[in-house]
């Protein structure tokens, strides 16, 4: 199996780091980038967000006012998971973040520590879907592989907000917010990008076949809940998006960003 290109560890200050931080912090930051590299942004919004595995009461997260093309392991900031305060870490210096992130990221990720990543986007097809009142289904392959991970989370942000989306969460580990968007969780930031990318392609298969007036063919159950079974099994598989740094669909797109000489490793 060919492993990705080695990044030398870089320090960008005088703060102690951890090599395990530094290593998340490219981790997140080729996300950045390979969310870019698809298209799936949105100007400066949307966020990526990342436990450090040896502090995991904060979070890292792009700073407010970046596009996703601008985003470097370096220039990541640091955010208290508890009070959402950027704390005075590496890349934070100075920096903004968007007040919706913590409302989104930081909930989740106190109630859910078995999740390293969150990614929340809303691309043309994912906001289409959002809004329909089937939410995502059942009709392709891709589609059929996801319908044991999804959950719904209707639109709105009044003071229980936070409640309803750690609720929602509690079950799912991509909630479909109604009329929005999406929010993904991972296990490892590799589960969270293919997740992602298997979502995107989704909901632009079902905006295609939605088109047409001859209607959309589902499965049986039966088929459906197999099929859920066969790919949560290829998710825990070794050299799969569960296994971090190993996944194999992870190491091919950072090979990609070295191709390609996008310098998010700094």
């Amino acid at each position: 199996m060919e492993k990705s290109p080695v990044t030398p560890i870089h320090r960008t200050s005088d703060h102690a780091m951890s090599e395990v931080e530094w290593r998340t912090r490219v981790d997140l930051a080729a996300f950045y980038r390979l969310v870019d590299h698809f298209g799936w942004t949105d100007l400066i919004y949307n966020h990526l967000s990342a436990r450090i595995p040896d502090a995991t009461n904060t979070y890292l997260v792009n700073r407010y006012g970046l596009m996703f093309e601008e985003i470097t392991a370096s220039n990541l900031i640091t955010v208290d998971a508890e009070s959402g305060a950027v704390l005075p870490r590496p890349g934070s210096a100075g920096a903004e973040r968007n007040e919706a992130v913590h409302v989104l990221h930081g909930s989740v990720l106190r109630s859910r520590p078995d999740l390293m990543c969150l990614a929340h986007v809303h691309t043309p097809a994912i906001m289409a879907v959002s809004a329909m009142e089937g939410g995502l289904f059942p009709i392709t392959q891709t589609a059929m592989g996801l319908m044991g991970l999804l959950g719904y989370h209707d639109y709105g942000f009044d003071d229980a907000a936070c409640d309803r989306l750690v609720h929602d969460f509690a079950t799912a580990d991509i909630v479909i917010l109604r009329n929005h968007g999406v929010l993904i969780g991972g296990t490892t930031i590799a589960e969270a990008f293919v997740h992602l990318h298997n979502f995107e392609f989704a909901c632009k298969a079902q905006v295609a076949a939605v088109a047409n007036r001859d209607g959309c063919i589902v499965p049986p159950k039966s088929v459906l809940e197999q099929h859920v079974a066969v790919v949560d099994r290829w998710m825990e598989r070794a050299g799969g998006p569960r296994d971090g740094r190993e996944c194999i669909e992870w190491q091919a797109c950072l090979r990609m960003l070295e191709r390609r000489g996008i310098d998010y490793a700094i």
